[in-house]
């Protein structure tokens, strides 16, 4: 499993958000500040 910080300054939410495609969750605790989690293939 690898996570990553990243900041978006276009993404103004917060919450959770799984993404089917990539398998990844995103979760922003704040605005534009988020983790991104993922499974190493």
């Amino acid at each position: 499993m690898r996570v990553k910080l990243i900041f978006a300054w276009y993404d103004l939410w917060v919450g959770a958000y799984w993404d089917t495609k990539a398998k990844a969750l995103y979760l922003f605790p704040v605005p534009m500040i988020g983790l991104k989690i993922w499974r190493n293939q």
